[in-house]
C-alpha cells in the first residue's frame, strides 16, 4: 500500500470517528462526498414506486439532481422548474438514505484495505438495503 493510498485511509478515518462523534463539518463532509449516489439510488428507487407515474407531478428528486448540476457547472445547465405541484417521496428516501447511512458508517473499519466509498457503495447497492427501504415505505409487509 503506497503513500497515498494510507492518506486515503487516515482520512477516511478521521471522517467516520468525526462522524461517531457527532462533528457537524464531519457529517457535512460525507453528504458532500456521496450526496450524488444517493440522489442516484433515490431516484432509481422511486422510479420504480412512484404512486404519481403519469399524474403531471414533477419528481422531486429530479429537480434536485437538475440543481446540483447547475451548482457544479452552472455555465453548462440552464434549466427553469416550479415546485409547485412536486413530489417529495424522492426527497424523504433521501433523507432516509442519509440517517440510514450515518447508522451504519459506524460499522466501517477499513478491514481488507476497503475505502470508505467502498463500503458506501456496497451498502448502497445491498439487497438488505433496498429491502429495508421497502419496509420503511411500505411497513413490514415486505
Amino acid at each position: 500500500m503506497g503513500d497515498n493510498e494510507k492518506d486515503v485511509f487516515e482520512k477516511d478515518a478521521l471522517l467516520v470517528d468525526g462522524i461517531a462523534k457527532g462533528d457537524a463539518l464531519a457529517w457535512e463532509e460525507f453528504v458532500r462526498r456521496y450526496t450524488g449516489w444517493v440522489l442516484y439510488r433515490s431516484a432509481r428507487w422511486c422510479e420504480k414506486h412512484c404512486p404519481y407515474k403519469g399524474s403531471g407531478r414533477a419528481c422531486g428528486i429530479k429537480s434536485v439532481s437538475m440543481r446540483m448540476a447547475e451548482i457544479e457547472e452552472p455555465l453548462k445547465t440552464r434549466w427553469s422548474h416550479s415546485r409547485a405541484g412536486e413530489c417529495d417521496e424522492g426527497m424523504d428516501t433521501y433523507i432516509w438514505i442519509l440517517e440510514q447511512l450515518e447508522k451504519r458508517i459506524m460499522r466501517y473499519s477499513g478491514r481488507n484495505s476497503s475505502r470508505l466509498s467502498t463500503f458506501v457503495w456496497a451498502v448502497l447497492n445491498s439487497k438488505e438495503f433496498y429491502v429495508d427501504w421497502l419496509r420503511w415505505k411500505y411497513g413490514r409487509i415486505f
